[in-house]
């Protein structure tokens, strides 16, 4: 039964994909001539003002830990601690993405309009935000194992010109990774933070957008019964929120917020939903730009996973010991709980450019620091045993002059991370790689 049922999963999944795709090759046939800077566009053509971008992003990695396989180290040729460039000392495709979007408010905020954003993914960035859509694999196998396609955002838009405009979103978002972003072209580094352990994937549901004051104040509320996934799991909602604020040119601050996530176990091929479902996280971040070549910013981010009650244990005779959580490591923490767990991470970021005849220089440093006290976050952390990280990353960028390389930038980046425990590579408590990228957007 559960096949058959994955197989209609991935059947429908297959039919969105090349209806996704249709629809685009159909938007770009009848797209009018110079679309894009919006002088050819009819009052009422739909088609009009559709957006079509895009990232590509390939590497290559060293690991001067030399991870192995064996029964203590089962990850094997994978960089430790990594939530997106996992494959060792080789080239992987770590984003390709295909977006097409249409901002409802095209004719202005004064009128009412409908949009969408549907953006399509391949590649390793996309393993650890994938949304489940019925196969149990999602859950039961590494995250380096998750198919190397999906959707990062699939919702319809829609414009209400009440105030400033109220944008009311439908489907799935990508959720906030405090300071960096889903799209590595606009990161400064190859790797993400190992902050993002704690960061939520997806959510979908109805999302609320509003400009308190347009180009200063932003907020965002989303209410959801699926997290990081396309089929709801139990009934108990996950909110979100963020806000914006850019008091001064040179000052920016965000603050975001998700609440409710879904905690459950997997037992006999089968999901059983928890009735704690309490998952905290939050960040801050802070970015002060000065001389129009150096930013500096400071971004803080926290999660509290309330765990698994004792009491699904018990009253549905489980056997803990053949049980999964995908969420939370299956320890007792407490005399009702299972798996109850925080988490917390503090980054810097120095970012500095210079422009020069032959192109662009950038040096990005971002030194982190994380606490993960009951070892259930991280990927190489042990269940109950209290983990600190240090993480110092150097990146160094090119974008050359010229036709040719325009939006194209070259990277290299050096990342030293340090644990208080022996669990890099084939048993080790540094882990120092190197990484080289060539990043394009279009």
């Amino acid at each position: 039964m559960q096949k058959k049922r994955t197989y209609f999963l991935r059947l429908k999944f297959l039919i969105v994909f090349f209806a996704y795709i249709s629809f685009m090759i159909i938007a770009l046939l009848n797209m009018p001539k110079k679309a894009y800077a919006h002088k050819t566009c009819k009052e009422n053509n739909f088609l009009c003002r559709i957006n079509l971008s895009g990232v590509f992003a390939t590497s290559y990695t060293y690991n001067f830990a030399h991870p192995v396989a064996d029964s203590q180290y089962p990850h094997g040729n994978y960089n430790g601690n990594y939530n997106d460039d996992f494959k060792a000392d080789g080239f992987t495709v770590n984003e390709l993405d295909i977006t097409l979007s249409k901002n409802p408010f095209s004719k202005g905020r004064n009128k009412f309009g409908i949009g969408f954003n549907l953006t399509l993914d391949t590649g390793e960035s996309i393993q650890h935000p994938e949304s489940y859509i019925g196969n149990l694999s999602y859950y039961l196998e590494p995250a380096y194992k998750r198919p190397l396609y999906g959707f990062r955002n699939l919702y319809l838009s829609f414009g209400i010109p009440i105030g400033n405009g109220l944008k009311v979103d439908i489907g799935m978002h990508n959720s906030p990774i405090g300071f960096e972003s889903h799209n590595l072209s606009k990161n400064w580094e190859n790797t993400y933070s190992i902050i993002d352990s704690v960061e939520p994937g997806s959510l979908t549901g109805i999302a609320l957008s509003y400009p308190i004051i347009p180009k200063k104040l932003k907020t965002f509320f989303q209410i959801s019964y699926v997290y990081q996934s396309m089929e709801p799991i139990n009934s108990y909602p996950t909110y979100e929120f963020y806000v914006s604020y850019k008091p001064l040119k040179i000052i920016n601050f965000h603050e975001g917020i998700v609440y409710g996530a879904e905690n459950f176990l997997i037992y006999d091929n089968n999901i059983i939903p928890d009735n704690l479902n309490k998952y905290f996280y939050n960040y801050i971040d802070a970015e002060y730009k000065t001389l129009h070549c150096l930013d500096f910013v400071l971004d803080y981010e926290m999660g509290i996973n309330g765990g698994i009650n004792n009491s699904i244990i018990e009253n549905s005779n489980i056997n803990i010991n053949n049980a999964v959580s995908p969420n939370t490591a299956l320890i007792k923490t407490s005399n009702s709980t299972y798996g109850k767990s925080h988490f917390s991470g503090l980054a810097f970021y120095i970012h500095h450019y210079d422009l020069t005849k032959i192109g662009r220089f950038s040096q990005t440093i971002r030194e982190v620091r994380v606490w993960d006290p009951n070892g259930m976050w991280e990927s190489v952390s042990v269940p109950g045993e209290a983990f600190n990280y240090f993480d110092s990353t150097l990146t160094l960028g090119f974008r050359p002059e010229g036709n040719i390389f325009k939006n194209t930038q070259f990277r290299v980046e050096l990342e030293n991370q340090i644990t208080n425990h022996d669990v890099f590579g084939d048993g080790k408590s540094t882990q120092n790689t190197i990484n080289f990228m060539v990043v394009r957007s279009f």
